[in-house]
């Protein structure tokens, strides 16, 4: 038996010490190892958990605001319509921003091709606009839209009517009260809503013998024209005879057309203020 096989006194040789010594060493560099990888593991997670949720908060806030707006659509109803003089809507900032965007045209044209008469309708606007860092909500000529990633989606409709006899494309014009400008924060904001003027913007009428209906086509200029585009397209409305290319809303601009018999275009004047 050679040196390093021997047993001694109970103890172990070099031999047995050197193999306990690598297996020693081996589960330390295993440990390290592994320890590591949970690290890692949890670092990734945590910051993909964390990004998740920041994305789920603001993609709640935008919600939460999309509301907000839509009890601002119907308070501007009560004052366009129900003969209200002013309603406030309450609405949360939470680091988002309240202001009013760059102005949006809306323009009428009627064309009666009996009697070859033609009228033109223009109205412009400032659409009132919620500004947070996931997207935005906008209100504008009496519809609201949310905007996520550039994309905007009607949520409320503006109330046009078409029909053969009769339809009607109601223009709600709003624009700032004060030349304040916008505001921001974590505050809770009033938005108040105050009624200046109600009535008939315009009408056309082809008249009993009329033999065709009136050709009528609604125009909007807008960074919100493909949204409007749809809209228009859910009511029936179609590209212009003329030029189909004019309802493409690449250039910011969508015409739309359609034929009735009588228009109305109810026209209201809004303004609004903000108070904190």
């Amino acid at each position: 038996m050679t040196g390093d096989e021997r047993v001694t006194g109970g103890q172990r040789t070099a031999g047995s010490k050197r193999l306990l010594d690598r297996r020693g060493v081996s589960e330390t560099i295993g440990f390290v190892f592994v320890f590591a990888l949970v690290t890692a593991s949890v670092g990734v997670v945590y910051t993909t958990g964390i990004g998740g949720l920041d994305d789920a908060r603001e993609d709640e806030q935008l919600t939460n605001a999309v509301r907000a707006f839509d009890v601002l659509a119907d308070n501007v109803e009560d004052v366009t319509s129900e003969g209200a003089p002013s309603r406030a809507t309450e609405l949360k900032l939470s680091g988002a921003s309240l202001g009013f965007a760059d102005p949006v045209e809306i323009v009428v044209q009627v064309n009666d091709t009996d009697s070859d008469a033609n009228l033109t309708y223009a109205r412009t606007t400032r659409p009132l606009v919620y500004d947070a860092p996931s997207g935005q909500v906008v209100y504008s000529v009496g519809a609201t839209f949310r905007v996520d990633d550039g994309n905007a989606a009607m949520r409320n409709e503006p109330g046009l009517i078409v029909d053969d006899r009769q339809s009607v494309v109601p223009l709600v014009v709003t624009y700032p009260r004060t030349d304040s400008g916008g505001v921001g924060g974590s505050s809770t904001v009033l938005v108040v809503a105050y009624r200046q003027s109600v009535g008939l913007g315009g009408q056309f009428d082809t008249g009993p013998d009329a033999a065709d209906e009136a050709r009528v086509n609604v125009t909007v200029n807008s960074p919100r024209a493909a949204a409007w585009g749809r809209y228009f397209e859910s009511k029936g409305l179609t590209p212009p005879d003329s030029d189909p290319s004019a309802a493409d809303p690449s250039d910011g601009t969508v015409t739309y057309q359609f034929y009735t018999d009588r228009l109305l275009l109810p026209e209201s004047l809004v303004e609004f203020q903000f108070s904190g």
